[in-house]
């Protein structure tokens, strides 16, 4: 059981670094073209009902990914303005489609994963109880055979009232040792129970852990693009995504280049990056012209 719980959490370990393959776009080579006091000024476009995100959500996403480059820099190089020309595009076709269904099917995936974790759980703590259970029944198998022992030995020597006692004394034990036996029996049925639908819900898990990393193989795909004019988004597979997505094509819009330090935002692929709370690194920062 437990080199399946290695397999399985390297199993999920991969599925968690799908996404390192994904290319955020093509690099930019001019210098840093906007400030404080020349902001790069910004609306959002038109936004397909398919993508689960409103206008409203969407700039102030988009006012977030600006956040990025402000905090450490003290700069304000993005304004969001309803009236500008440069817009951000969110593209929806068969990248964003895959993007949906690929979240969805990993979301369910978790499930049955959190399913199975639970089942097991409980046949831990079955496999305790049927333990204990088979403990309590030798210890009283133990006293229910002295007390035979000594039954007997009375018996023939003495028949008196204390041994009619003693002989409804050992009748009751009699019952009561037949009743844990069939308590005990009954845990053990419910283990192997337990145990099989344990191995269906693994073989189930594995199966479907197959068929997910067949669908879903790992692809380059360019999730933006930046054109001289405007943003465009093709793929994000969460709202952190989108943000640290949108905050890299900021970032070429300021005229800044692709690194070659992993963890930092104009690194051309999401995979060591913090996307829940980023924060620039020392080679972003130098290409906006600072030092740490």
């Amino acid at each position: 059981m437990r080199l399946f719980s290695l397999l399985l959490a390297a199993c999920f370990f991969m599925l968690a670094q799908a996404s390192a393959f994904a290319q955020i776009s093509s690099n930019s080579h001019s210098p840093v073209r906007y400030s404080t006091e020349h902001p790069l000024r910004y609306r959002i476009a038109n936004l397909d009902p398919r993508l689960q995100i409103n206008q409203q959500q969407m700039i102030e996403l988009s006012k977030q990914a600006a956040a990025i480059w402000e905090k450490d820099t003290g700069q304000n190089y993005f304004v969001y303005d309803p009236e500008a020309e440069f817009a951000i595009h969110l593209v929806f076709d068969q990248r964003q489609i895959r993007s949906m269904k690929r979240s969805e099917r990993l979301n369910q995936l978790e499930q049955e994963q959190l399913t199975w974790l639970n089942q097991n759980q409980h046949l831990q703590q079955l496999k305790e109880s049927v333990a204990r259970s088979a403990t309590q029944l030798e210890l009283q198998k133990i006293e229910y055979q002295t007390f035979a022992q000594n039954q007997q030995q009375q018996r023939s020597s003495v028949k008196t009232l204390f041994m009619q006692k003693q002989q409804k004394d050992f009748e009751q034990q009699t019952i009561q040792l037949h009743t844990r036996i069939a308590e005990h029996l009954q845990l053990i049925q419910q283990l192997e129970l337990q145990t099989e639908k344990s191995k269906q819900l693994y073989q189930q898990l594995a199966a479907s852990t197959a068929e997910f990393n067949q669908t879903f193989k790992p692809q380059i795909l360019h999730k933006g693009q930046f054109d001289g004019e405007k943003i465009f988004i093709y793929e994000f597979s969460s709202i952190d995504d989108l943000r640290l997505t949108l905050a890299h094509e900021f970032g070429h819009a300021l005229g800044l280049k692709h690194t070659q330090d992993p963890k930092s935002l104009m690194y051309p692929r999401i995979k060591a990056q913090n996307a829940k709370d980023f924060k620039l690194t020392h080679t972003d920062m130098e290409l906006l012209g600072f030092s740490r």
